[in-house]
């Protein structure tokens, strides 16, 4: 691909590229700290809420706001947070701040349209997004050394502001950063050190033996990343390693256990999980059958709690309007309970079926058609730029959505777009896909050679 420009450096930075760095420290905050940097501010207003009424003043100033909403992914975003605030407003003032926090699962998507308008009122941020990137993944460590802890020092570790420590990082939001991370470094055919690496894996297995949910997050979009790379070799050299080493493992294993947190079990009661290769392949198994007590017990209990959203909306009487924002569904069908450490559980462990049980079937459907279409809309980018010989930019959108998948698919068992950690990442990715492929287009078919993605 011909040589790209890069950013002058010179250049005075104006309010958007001031905000886009305090947007990439927030971001950087919930990887690293995960629910400890969500409670920062001065509830309700909290760091998340902060950061999108700030994102909002320097959206509208852009003046961007129509051409944001000239793409079917981002138009049907608008319509479906039309409908959530419709189905919010009237519990307001039964359920109060609650109706609000439960809406964020899609009205955070207002990061969305802040990052678009950003990267159509300078395409020169995409690449000041990817620098940014790099730092994170310098930084990655920190997200094993955070996890451990969450996981077996949880106690130990000091509650500064909030119910939760000041660093309480989930193996889903684990997950969603180790299959980022490795898909950015096989797009970019960048080297790292085998230190790195080494963490990585720990990592891996670390969130893998806790949560199915991450494992799959991790596994299906690297290996999709992969094949859509041509690196069948290393796809191929990298699944014999693992049988390997996960065989000398099951022979040799000594593990240790830990109290699962409660956020990837039954609420009600609190369960042991070990930590190691026979707990990995027990969780894999719970994926595609049946396996033991424990993982069939956490598995039943989604479903029979989905069971119940379903018969509700789909064959009953919520089915146009959902139950709404603001009650607590967990109280509402019985499966309330858990750590009192903990902020109560709310969520069915599903966004989809959150979205149903409060939007009803009508707020599935535009959910589903955003979804469809913005990954329709990526990959339909990443075939034209591969057709046209524009690799980078193939390899900028099968990162973004790939890493945006594996946000979707921990979404698929775990509270995950419910909270900011990693609804704030989904949605900034969301944005940054639809912006990033809106420049590609306005470069390449409207006679704007100006390129960008010099940091891949």
């Amino acid at each position: 691909m011909t040589d790209t420009f890069k950013t002058d450096s010179r250049r005075a930075l104006s309010e958007g590229d001031r905000y886009l760095a305090l947007l990439a420290i927030v971001l950087l905050g919930y990887a690293l700290m995960g629910k400890g940097f969500a409670y920062l501010g001065l509830p309700p207003l909290y760091v998340g809420e902060i950061a999108l009424l700030i994102g909002t003043v320097i959206f509208l100033r852009t003046g961007a706001l129509v051409a944001s909403l000239t793409t079917l992914p981002s138009l049907m975003l608008v319509i479906l947070m039309v409908w959530v605030t419709v189905r919010t407003i009237p519990y307001v003032g039964e359920y109060g701040f609650e109706s609000l926090r439960d809406s964020t699962i899609v009205m955070y998507g207002g990061f969305a349209l802040i990052v678009i308008g950003l990267l159509l009122e300078d395409a020169r941020r995409i690449d000041t997004v990817l620098r940014y990137y790099n730092i994170f993944l310098a930084s990655f460590p920190a997200v094993f050394v955070g996890l451990y802890l969450s996981r077996f020092w949880v106690d130990d570790i000091p509650r500064l502001y909030g119910p939760v420590p000041i660093v309480d990082i989930t193996t889903s939001a684990a997950g969603t950063h180790l299959g980022g991370t490795m898909v950015f470094i096989l797009i970019s055919n960048r080297k790292v050190r085998f230190l790195w690496l080494l963490v990585w894996f720990a990592t891996l297995a670390l969130a893998s033996s806790i949560n199915r949910g991450a494992m799959l997050s991790v596994i299906l979009p690297v290996a999709f990343a992969m094949i859509m790379l041509g690196r069948f070799r290393l796809m191929l050299t990298t699944v014999l390693a693992a049988v390997f080493v996960f065989a000398v493992l099951l022979v040799i294993e000594g593990s240790f256990t830990q109290y699962n947190n409660p956020e990837y079990s039954d609420p009600q009661t609190v369960t042991r999980r070990q930590v190691s290769a026979h707990q990995i392949v027990e969780n894999a198994r719970s994926i595609v059958g049946t396996s033991g007590k424990q993982t069939e017990g956490t598995k039943q209990w989604r479903l029979n709690w989905w069971e119940i959203i379903i018969n509700d909306t789909i064959y009953g009487p919520n089915f146009w309007t959902g139950r709404g924002f603001g009650i607590n569904l967990a109280d509402a069908d019985g499966f309330a309970g858990g750590d009192p450490r903990n902020p109560p559980t709310r969520s069915p462990h599903n966004a989809h079926m959150t979205l149903l049980a409060r939007a009803g079937v009508p707020g599935l459907v535009l959910w589903s058609i955003v979804l469809i279409s913005w990954f329709g809309m990526q990959l339909n980018a990443i075939l034209t730029a591969r057709t046209r010989g524009h690799e980078r930019w193939a390899g900028l959108f099968l990162f973004v959505m790939c890493y945006a998948a594996t946000i979707i698919i921990n979404a698929t068992f775990d509270v995950t777009l419910e909270g900011p950690m990693q609804g704030v990442w989904f949605w900034c990715l969301f944005g940054f896909g639809v912006g990033s492929v809106m420049i590609y287009r306005a470069q390449h078919f409207n006679g704007f050679r100006r390129q960008v993605c010099d940091e891949l």
